[in-house]
């Protein structure tokens, strides 16, 4: 009697081999390389035949260590460098603080838990539903590679947060601050800032060959989605740019956006605001667009958000938007 094997191998996005074997069942390699993959799919052919792979008949049990070291080299390959940083970030302490569990045994008692610690620890709620949107969405590609069948932490919410208006510089408080800064190149980091809206991580990774001053455009090649887009200059910053033209390499020269964070502060200290954010220049560039007029959606793809909600938080600022609605009133 011939035995029908329906064995196959391949290679996911990631690089790493993998067995398919009874009706879309997996079991990742764990390798690269393809020489070692087809030894190993032999010896499996091998043992499959001898009976000793009925526990992935059962679905495949792999530790959270396993899923996290895999999950991890894919998101580095395919997220942005802030995204997978924050990443085994998050891993390493949600695997510390639940233990180095099976997939299939997570529960949202485990997220539960791990929630609460950390707020015990005083993360602020914030941060914590940074938390839960990561392990959600590493979660989320566990079940997609077919190693859980369910998400253990599907309908899970996030904390609930007082809404508060973004906080925003006006005009003449800009101007303030630039009064204070004394360096050219961090006069050049300020603005960079206000007239285009750039994460601090976008902006470490900024080339001087990502702009044109020829279109007067900025492509921002390496967002936190991991999509480039590209801002218009404005003329008070093509200005600014021209005093550095010509030059190569990166617009600025040092890579740590913590260290923009913490030089801009002294600035924002110096001028009188010691609870501005650098994050609340973002917050300018997109409230005083929408208080000119700028439609949200306009303002959604020259922040690069994702979402059109995330934009939302604007929308009290749009002055003839609140008018015209008031004017539908039917009575």
């Amino acid at each position: 009697m011939r035995l029908n094997i329906s064995m196959r191998l391949f290679r996911r996005e990631n690089g790493i081999w993998y067995v398919e074997f009874e009706r879309g069942k997996k079991k990742s390699l764990r390798t690269r390389n393809k020489a070692e993959a087809v030894r190993l799919f032999n010896k499996l052919k091998r043992e499959y035949l001898a009976g000793k792979l009925m526990i992935l008949k059962h679905g495949v049990r792999i530790t959270l260590s396993e899923f996290i070291k895999e999950y991890l080299e894919w998101c580095e390959n395919n997220r942005s460098q802030e995204t997978f940083q924050k990443a085994r970030h998050v891993l390493k302490l949600f695997r510390e603080i639940i233990g180095d569990k099976h997939l299939e045994s997570l529960k949202k008692k485990d997220l539960d838990d791990y929630v609460s610690h950390l707020l015990q620890l005083g993360y602020s709620k914030v941060t914590v539903n940074v938390h839960i949107r990561t392990l959600k969405a590493a979660i989320s590609k566990a079940v997609e590679w077919e190693y859980i069948k369910s998400h253990p932490f599907k309908g899970y919410k996030q904390l609930k947060i007082q809404q508060k208006p973004p906080r925003f510089l006006m005009p003449a408080e800009i101007r303030k601050i630039e009064q204070t800064i004394d360096k050219p190149e961090w006069l050049l980091v300020f603005r960079l800032l206000i007239y285009t809206g750039m994460r601090r991580s976008e902006l470490v990774n900024l080339f001087w060959k990502d702009i044109d001053l020829e279109r007067d455009i900025i492509t921002v090649r390496k967002s936190k989605n991991f999509q480039s887009r590209v801002i218009p200059i404005h003329p008070n910053l093509k200005r600014e740019l021209l005093k550095w033209y010509p030059a190569v390499g990166r617009v600025i020269p040092f890579s740590s956006k913590h260290h923009i964070t913490h030089k801009l502060k002294e600035y924002f200290i110096k001028a009188g605001f010691k609870d501005l954010r650098v994050h609340d220049l973002r917050h300018t560039f997109a409230s005083l667009m929408v208080m000119a007029g700028v439609d949200l959606k306009t303002v959604q793809e020259l922040l690069g958000h994702t979402t059109y909600k995330t934009t939302e938080i604007y929308a009290h600022l749009a002055p003839d938007h609140l008018q015209d609605a008031i004017k539908k009133f039917p009575v």
